[in-house]
């Protein structure tokens, strides 16, 4: 029996609303800028202290909603729990500091006619992926969600952007297809969509006439699906495309946001309702030792191949594009070993949450720093830079921040997520050593590199005389406000951690807690 107590509520829905609500508001009120940019302020703080209250009444238990009153599993499932609303949290950060970004900086009658809507039913499709409790609606939400960063991505229209669009509508438009493959064929193995029920129906595949080989093919074909959202290599080849050729604000929300959905989509589906019993190298070959293997391969490529591109860029947007390409490397290498030692899985999970929220932030507050850049100079490229760090200290400050916390340095926050990253291998068993090892180099190399660039940007862009390009630059007092936010966020979790920490400790035991969210959803209505 779990010591999870589900909730029965109405609020698991309120930041849905809210997001929905705001979004059709600004759209209707398009013929005034300021009545626009007030309800989307006004919308995105009432979203923010939601979704907190929230994460804070979800520490005894989860808050289920069943939507018309249809119990789990033949209805529609909201589940709030730890996991997705600290996950709510930061993409409620993130889009506040984007859309006070976006005030002064998106063109005035693009914001008055559509900018804000699509911010909000953006922000609608997210909040809807990670609090949904069946499978089919996972992927309604993803759907929600990339339509709108498909007009966002190609938001003027250049020819830039429209290849880049192009390129991200139909990569996943594929990768949409093959997910609503993987999806039928689990529920025609299964029988079941709901989250709560497959994982219970999965425990007990005998009684369910459950053919595993069948479920272990549909999964890692939803494995190869989020792997291309979250741009793994070999599916990262549209991530320097889109990246370069979006306006920054919304190269913030993909980074930081959407990025996100599929990874939390991954650890949803493969540790709460996958069967977590040992799957390590040496025992039976299940979905969690085929996804802990792929995904370690996936993500040692990212890190390595990330790295090394990274260094050899001289645009800003490519080498932040491809570091993000290694970052979630990192982020996911800790969940290859969540899937192979179950031992250590909840301290992996907590290694892999620090690494999200940590790159969430800091990549966020880079894509919008070079925007500042771009905005004020009129090139992205460091060779037309110089003497930033003088000319622009709150810019230049805000950057250092961010960069070196993607590299792990004390006491920047970013530097507990290396740090638990370090200590997983040390808590494997020993039969496993070779592997440990290996474990430790792909780290040592990935941060080695990932310092190796991040002093690119910062000797190439940032140190030196000042260049001509950049003496004669203004950047706007607000924009170098929001960075500043951003900074201090990093810096505040970084030197609270330890007050932090309760609440990433609750989401990875949420993650992991199959029978708890079954309880929770299926006893509990």
């Amino acid at each position: 029996m779990s010591t999870s107590t589900a909730i029965v509520s109405h609020s698991p829905v309120l930041p849905l609303l809210i997001a929905l609500l705001t979004a059709c508001l600004t759209l209707l009120s398009r013929r005034s800028l300021k009545l626009t940019i007030s309800l989307s302020l006004l919308g995105t703080c009432a979203y923010i202290a939601s979704v907190v209250s929230l994460l804070f009444s979800v520490q005894h238990g989860p808050l289920i909603y069943q939507f018309s009153a249809w119990p789990a599993p033949y209805g529609i499932s909201f589940v709030a729990d730890s996991f997705a609303l600290l996950l709510l949290c930061i993409t409620a950060i993130v889009t506040a500091g984007v859309l006070l970004y976006s005030i002064t900086t998106i063109d005035e009658s693009k914001q008055k006619f559509s900018y804000h809507s699509l911010l909000h039913f953006m922000l609608f499709g997210a909040t809807g992926a990670l609090l949904t409790g069946d499978l089919f609606n996972l992927f309604v939400w993803f759907e929600v969600t990339l339509m709108t960063s498909y007009v966002l991505v190609t938001f003027y229209s250049t020819s830039k952007q429209t290849k880049a669009g192009m390129t991200y509508v139909i990569l996943n438009l594929i990768g949409g297809a093959f997910m609503l493959i993987s999806i039928g064929g689990i529920y025609a193995t299964t029988g079941t969509l709901n989250l709560a029920d497959l994982s219970h129906r999965l425990s007990q595949p005998d009684i369910y006439n459950i053919s595993m080989p069948s479920v272990i093919l549909f999964s890692m074909i939803l494995f190869v699906v989020f792997a291309l959202k979250s741009g793994l290599v070999p599916l990262h080849f549209w991530v320097p495309l889109v990246y370069q050729a979006a306006p920054s604000p919304i190269s913030a929300l993909l980074s930081g946001v959407v990025k996100k959905v599929g990874l939390y989509a991954m650890i949803r589906i493969f540790f709460t309702v996958f069967p977590s019993g040992d799957s390590t190298l040496l025992g039976e070959l299940s979905v969690l030792t085929i996804f802990g293997i792929s995904l370690f391969i996936l993500s040692t490529t990212s890190i390595i191949f990330g790295g090394i591109s990274a260094l050899s860029q001289d645009n800003i947007d490519n080498l932040l594009a491809y570091s993000s390409i290694s970052q979630m490397g990192f982020i996911m290498l800790p969940l290859s070993l969540a899937a192979l030692f179950p031992s250590i899985r909840q301290m992996a999970l907590i290694a892999t949450i620090i690494l999200t929220l940590n790159h969430s932030l800091a990549k966020a507050s880079l894509f919008l720093a070079s925007g500042c850049i771009k905005n004020a100079i009129g090139s992205a490229k460091l060779s037309d830079l110089g003497g930033l760090s003088r000319h622009s200290p709150i810019l230049s400050i805000s950057v250092f921040v961010s960069i070196f916390s993607l590299v792990g340095i004390p006491p920047i926050f970013g530097f507990f997520g290396k740090l638990h990253l370090l200590i997983l291998p040390l808590n494997t068993e020993p039969i496993q050593t070779m592997y440990s090892s290996l474990f430790i180099l792909i780290l040592l190399v990935g941060t080695v590199l990932s310092f190796l660039y991040a002093i690119h940007l910062w000797n190439t862009g940032f140190w030196g005389e000042i260049s001509s390009t950049v003496s004669d630059s203004t950047i706007p007092v607000q924009n170098q406000y929001v960075l500043l936010f951003f900074t201090l966020v990093l810096i505040s979790l970084g030197v609270g951690f330890d007050s932090i920490s309760p609440l990433i400790e609750s989401a990875s035991r949420s993650a992991i807690d199959s029978s708890g969210y079954i309880e929770a959803v299926l006893y509990h209505r």
